[in-house]
């Protein structure tokens, strides 16, 4: 049967909009059934890795707003910018695409933080550039997106850059904080 017709057969007891209610909810009943599978699939190492250096920026932000200046070490952050219990973030602890092993007091002292960190740290308080990024020698070879970087930027966004990106990028701040006035 027809949309036509069976509009037509369904007649007064279903006005036109309540006919196209239907059509609709029937729509969004087939689009979960059939839609993208579970949220866990998105969820792996590297976009883990990029949402752990976009609430390290968040920290570091805060820190900024709160004491004028960047911290000198990510340890600075805890605990009153990420909770003790929270100090995972710091880390990739995916033993199946971390190459290096964690000393096993990582989850208690945040002194181990500076040392063993995912992140690289540059501690600058440039307007411009990089604070942080992935430690490139984190990931196995075998890694998606192995040749590519995530990293906080000054304007505290986070970014998957290529490591050549990453290496020019590193070579301008170097360059503009040589050419910066000492103070």
């Amino acid at each position: 049967m027809r949309r036509q017709e069976l509009t037509h057969a369904i007649g007064p007891c279903f006005p036109r909009g309540a006919f196209v209610l239907l059509e609709f909810y029937a729509l969004c009943v087939w689009l979960v059934a059939c839609g993208p599978g579970p949220s866990h699939v998105k969820q792996g190492p590297r976009i883990t890795s990029y949402a752990h250096l976009h609430d390290i920026g968040i920290a570091l932000r805060d820190y900024r707003d709160e004491n004028g200046l960047l911290p000198t070490r990510l340890s600075d952050l805890v605990p009153q910018y990420i909770p003790t219990g929270q100090v995972a973030i710091f880390y990739e602890t995916n033993t199946a695409v971390r190459q290096q092993p964690l000393p096993p007091d990582w989850k208690i002292n945040p002194a181990r933080i500076d040392e063993f960190s995912s992140y690289t740290y540059l501690a600058t308080n440039s307007a411009r550039g990089i604070l942080a990024f992935e430690k490139t020698s984190i990931w196995v070879p075998s890694v998606s997106d192995g040749s590519k970087v995530a990293v906080l930027f000054s304007d505290f966004h986070v970014q998957l850059i290529s490591s050549g990106e990453l290496l020019r990028k590193l070579g301008q701040l170097q360059r503009a904080d040589q050419s910066e006035p000492r103070k």
